[in-house]
């Protein structure tokens, strides 16, 4: 079971960092997206960073993770990411010192504009990635202190909401309203559409958590159940909380 826990961890951790970086290196892109009238009384448009579409990933991995590895299992990913994360931006930062040759596909200034991101976007990304994820994990850890193993949805929705209100404001506040490139309102309008995205697809990602979860736990097999009713104390106990070590 162990070898298999291992095995596992290695799959779930490379799309999280995947993702992660992934969503960091592409998000100083904004995209338009015409939000259906239904959800609201009329059409309406919103501007999203396309880091947006891959966030989801980093969601459900990082519920997963907490789910069966705690606290220090989603919190050693976490930093692992912002070292990564920070060398990528470095190595980028030396490779734009670069200069292309002059039969190159792409010359130094597609280079730049692309994979040139600010000092402000770099530190906002950094920040913001860094407190939403710990916010995560806690408030994920301390409802499933109180639910056990039942409330998955929960458990999943419930860190996701405040840990990316957090994460959305903070970076592009640092990213675009420190060195005065959005104004206020702009800042706002950008942050609370993104944040919304996000909560639609907190919400429409939960039977991926489940679909997930049952996957595991048939990958795990019975040992792993065996070992869960030992910490709950059996089956039959009516334990209703799971302490990670």
């Amino acid at each position: 079971m162990n070898t298999r826990k291992e095995h596992l961890y290695i799959i779930l951790a490379g799309f999280f960092v995947t993702n992660a970086i992934l969503a960091e290196m592409v998000g100083g892109k904004i995209f338009t997206f015409d939000i259906p009238g239904m959800l609201f009384w009329s059409k309406t448009t919103a501007n999203l960073s396309v880091g947006v579409l891959v966030w989801p990933v980093v969601f459900v991995m990082t519920d997963i993770i907490n789910e069966y590895y705690g606290i220090a299992g989603v919190r050693r990913l976490t930093l692992l990411t912002i070292v990564l994360i920070s060398y990528v931006f470095v190595a980028i930062y030396f490779m734009g010192l670069t200069r292309a040759a002059s039969f190159s596909a792409i010359n130094d200034d597609n280079f730049n504009v692309v994979f040139g991101t600010s000092q402000s976007i770099i530190i906002g990304s950094l920040v913001a990635f860094a407190i939403g994820q710990f916010l995560d994990f806690f408030i994920f850890h301390q409802l499933k202190m109180r639910t056990g193993n039942s409330h998955l949805w929960l458990r999943a929705t419930g860190s996701t909401v405040f840990s990316q209100l957090v994460d959305t404001f903070v970076v592009l506040y640092i990213a675009f309203v420190i060195p005065e490139k959005w104004t206020h309102a702009e800042f706002f309008k950008v942050a609370s559409a993104n944040y919304f995205y996000k909560l639609l697809i907190a919400v429409a990602v939960t039977p991926v958590i489940y679909l997930i979860h049952s996957i595991i736990e048939r990958y795990l097999g019975r040992e792993h159940h065996a070992h869960k009713d030992a910490i709950h104390g059996g089956p039959q106990s009516g334990a209703s909380v799971h302490r990670e070590p």
